[in-house]
């Protein structure tokens, strides 16, 4: 697994717990060893196309970020690939209402995470958001 997951150590937070990894391949999952926004990217993961496998998110959650990786996975499942997003439950944004709520599959984890590279639990509460292989025709 090159670099499974990358995303585990992007930017403004720690990397992905295993049990969340553990979840996803439990669930049936396999997640490509593509990574939109690893740590130190070589490529601008905003401004590429992915690949049409099932791809896993941790992106960055900076003030100002989360919203353009959001979109970005909306837009990307909308192209008809399957994204699997590792974020905050921030219900009450922009981005939530637009481009998840009523669109894609949610499911909120219990508890707070302790992301790898981080001696304490998160401040915030987490979900996964399942973007799953939707298509312009089928989005209309």
């Amino acid at each position: 697994m090159s670099y499974y997951g990358s995303s585990k150590n992007s930017h403004e937070h720690g990397g992905t717990p295993k049990e969340i990894y553990d979840y996803l391949k439990k669930n049936g999952y396999e997640i490509s060893d593509f990574d939109p926004c690893p740590n130190n990217p070589t490529f601008d993961g905003l401004e590429i196309e992915w690949p049409n496998e099932t791809i896993y998110v941790n992106p960055p959650y900076s003030r100002g970020q989360l919203s353009k990786w959001v979109k970005k996975c909306y837009d990307e499942y909308r192209n008809g690939k399957t994204i699997i997003m590792l974020i905050p439950s921030y219900t009450d944004t922009r981005y939530f209402h637009e481009y998840i709520y009523n669109i894609a599959r949610i499911e909120f984890i219990k508890g707070r995470l302790k992301f790898k590279g981080y001696n304490a639990r998160a401040s915030f509460p987490s979900m996964l958001v399942y973007f799953e292989g939707g298509s312009k025709d089928e989005q209309s």
